[in-house]
């Protein structure tokens, strides 16, 4: 039986399954809130590959655990699934190397004209493994990536999203999951749930990124941020995120 669409916190909105229509609206949202909503081209400007970095693995591998949020006919948001990371990082293992190769080779052919896109490119090819926390993978096997345009401020869509994901990677006996972010240093979102909650983030990891500053030359310490927990625990976090944060 085909999902039915859900209504999301604001009256005028739907989360609903992903459609293959939809393919364009959620590459250009993946561009438009890339790198903290400056969009991708302030640091890359080629936003076909990035686009494709971004989404390609779940609009083309695992498109049913993809949902958005639609408005006026619009989509606004995208949640996008992976339960299984040893299957997602298979297939970024080969779509990474082909978006290095395509910029490559369309910066010897003078396609990209700004200095940012060459020193993301090497920065990311250089540090982008060193700069990637790590927890028990096999222990926190899925993971989510999620987008909300300004469109959807205050609508609680991505807590909506997140906590029907967990219902059914719990409904499949999925046990662990494990979420990522890049925020400035010290703030620490996972960190400051757990000690204000009492609850149980098992394993954290962060690794201090250069990429703002590399690129950008914006000096604010930035850190890659991964956290670890049982479905049980993330569900409150997601709780937490809702209630207390009103995301």
């Amino acid at each position: 039986m085909a999902a039915r669409p859900a209504r999301a916190a604001a009256a005028d909105a739907i989360i609903r399954p992903y459609r293959p229509e939809d393919r364009a609206a959620v590459r250009a949202i993946c561009c438009k809130t890339a790198f903290r909503n400056m969009g991708a081209a302030k640091l890359f400007e080629d936003e076909e590959l990035f686009a494709d970095f971004g989404t390609l693995y779940y609009t083309d591998q695992t498109p049913e655990e993809i949902r958005v949020v639609e408005k006026d006919g619009e989509v606004i948001g995208y949640f996008f699934g992976a339960p299984d990371h040893a299957a997602h990082l298979r297939a970024m293992r080969r779509i990474v190397p082909r978006i290095v190769l395509t910029a490559l080779w369309r910066w010897l052919r003078g396609r990209y004209k700004r200095p940012q896109t060459m020193r993301y490119l090497r920065h990311l090819v250089l540090n982008g493994g060193k700069e990637a926390p790590r927890v028990d993978f096999a222990l926190f096997p899925a993971t989510y990536h999620c987008n909300i345009t300004r469109k959807g401020a205050g609508g609680r869509y991505y807590t909506t999203m997140l906590l029907d994901y967990l219902d059914r990677l719990e409904a499949r006996g999925i046990t662990g999951i494990h979420g990522f972010i890049t925020e400035p240093e010290g703030t620490g979102i996972y960190q400051r749930f757990s000690e204000q909650q009492d609850a149980v983030i098992e394993e954290w990891d962060f690794r201090s990124t250069d990429l703002f500053k590399v690129v950008l030359g914006d000096d604010r310490p930035m850190v890659n941020h991964v956290a670890g927990a049982t479905i049980p625990e993330f569900r409150k976090f997601a709780l937490w995120l809702r209630d207390v944060k009103g995301m």
